[in-house]
């Protein structure tokens, strides 16, 4: 079984410092009679959204409603905002501020639409460490000034109070560390506003998360809900080309996560560069535990503002062509957005060409991010945030819906054919085989499907790492052999053909 596989992983050094070997042992996946709740949320296909500026301040998101405009002044990072606001009023009525926006996003989000007419499968939080257990772990942190606030704010309880009602609702969370001390890219995420990230060159801020702000996550949060889908540990990583401090960053939180809830997703950042971390995960042997996000935004770059929308369409099959058959993806923002210069430079009906933009990245996705999707965003402070918003993009048709048909059946005769056709094929070629193993993959696979299925009508995601695990448990059950690639053809052929609404 591939629970019984150890393998080594070799930490990268940073400051000429290395770190040890380490050993991870993934559970069993159960068979497919068997499936639990737990598992199927952790490797299904999502259809999700991020909550945006629920926790994690963004000013363009929610301003006045938040401690972000002081004065009349709208300050653009959440460290800057509450220090101005503690400048006129004590840390309680701060904190107080921090709850209200807590409990009045929380109390505005339609779960009977998100759960049976979106069909969403889960949603991405996005946190910053000053947020972990209400402050508790600011000491020698640059939020550590503000501690007091946080901890009378209360985020933490909130949050839980969120991913309990989310399982009512059989949705997923995955809890994204956004906001990491000194930073990960030069955005406001971390709390500050500089160019200058400095998390991935400071051992000691790496240190502080690893060892004790993800054991705290772990800890207080995702062992206790079965729908906890993953833990990312970063959020837009600046491009590295040696990526040294990132890589050291990684393997040591996949070894803290691994060792306190093995089998618990670990997500991280492609950097703006896919193939890199794709070839990482490989040579580290993570590629059953770690899932690579990358951002897919077509408004930013100059490159993209000079070109029109309909050039932009025609090229996402080659500008979102991520490493499949190396690593598993999600891509963990993305939008219906696009600059004023392309649409400056694009003739037709705007709305349908969102509808067909959004419906093609959409269609992309499906093919190379295994784990599937999350939405930018869901709530704004005025309006319903347009192409940025997931309620106007899905009730306007633009954004597909997640397909909730009950019944799902695969047609044995269907099956039975594509066996047949596999044997007659290779037959005609001469030689000897061991058809079998391709008849076993896709009776497997069909049986894998239909268990995800009669869980809210789920796909199986993460395709890399499922089918590692199942081929993996299939060879200690009937011995390796020069035949596996059949196996191999089989599984893949079962999810091509029906793992897809």
């Amino acid at each position: 079984m591939i629970g019984s596989l150890r393998n080594k992983f070799e930490h990268f050094k940073v400051s000429g410092k290395g770190g040890k070997k380490f050993s991870s042992t993934l559970p069993n996946l159960p068979p497919a009679n068997d499936l639990d709740k737990s598992t199927i949320y952790k490797y299904r296909c999502n259809y999700g959204v991020n909550l945006g500026a629920l926790f994690l301040l963004e000013p363009w998101i929610f301003s006045k409603e938040t401690v972000c405009t002081v004065d009349g002044i709208e300050y653009d990072n959440e460290f800057d905002a509450i220090s101005h606001q503690l400048k006129k009023h004590s840390a309680e009525d701060v904190a107080k501020m921090l709850n209200d926006h807590y409990r009045k996003y929380i109390d505005r989000i339609d779960w009977e639409w998100l759960s049976k007419d979106a069909h969403i499968t889960a949603l991405r939080i996005p946190i910053g460490y000053w947020h972990v257990e209400d402050g508790k772990h600011l000491d020698s942190l640059p939020f550590a000034p503000l501690k007091r606030v946080y901890e009378l704010a209360k985020p933490w309880q909130l949050l839980a109070e969120l991913i309990n009602t989310a399982k009512n609702n059989s949705i997923g969370v995955l809890i994204d560390l956004h906001g990491l001390p000194g930073g990960a890219n030069c955005d406001s995420h971390s709390g500050f506003k500089g160019c200058d990230p400095g998390f991935f060159h400071e051992e000691k801020y790496m240190t502080k998360v690893y060892k004790e702000i993800l054991p705290a996550i772990i800890n207080t949060v995702t062992l206790k809900n079965e729908n906890i889908i993953g833990v990312q540990v970063v959020n837009e990583a600046v491009f590295d080309n040696d990526a040294k401090g990132q890589k050291f960053y990684y393997s040591e939180a996949v070894n803290t996560i691994e060792k306190l809830q093995p089998g618990l997703p670990v997500v991280i950042s492609d950097g703006w560069w896919p193939q890199q971390w794709a070839d990482w995960v490989k040579e580290k042997n993570f590629s059953e535990i770690v899932v690579i996000d990358s951002h897919v935004y077509r408004c930013f770059s100059d490159s993209d503002k000079s070109k029109d929308a309909h050039t932009i369409i025609k090229e996402l099959p080659n500008t979102v062509d991520f490493p499949r058959d190396d690593a598993d993806y999600t891509v963990g923002e993305f939008s219906g957005v696009l600059d004023g210069q392309t649409w400056d430079k694009t003739s037709g009906d705007r709305d349908s060409i969102v509808q067909e933009y959004l419906q093609a990245q959409v269609n992309v996705f499906s093919h190379v991010a295994s784990w599937g999707w999350f939405f930018w965003t869901l709530q704004f402070e005025y309006g319903d945030g347009g192409e940025w918003g997931l309620a106007p993009m899905m009730q306007r048709g633009n954004l597909p819906k997640r397909p909730h048909n009950s019944g799902f059946q695969i047609d044995k005769k269907r099956v039975d054919s594509i066996i047949q056709e596999h044997v007659a094929y290779w037959d005609s070629k001469g030689g000897s085989y061991e058809h079998w193993r391709f008849e076993d993959a896709i009776n497997t696979a069909v049986d894998d499907m239909i268990a995800f299925r009669s869980f809210d009508n789920s796909l199986i995601g993460r395709w890399h790492s499922w089918k590692s695990q199942r081929r993996a448990e299939y060879i200690s059950l009937k011995n390796d052999s020069e035949f596996m690639w059949e196996w191999d053809q089989g599984y893949q052929r079962g999810l091509d053909e029906f793992n897809k609404y």
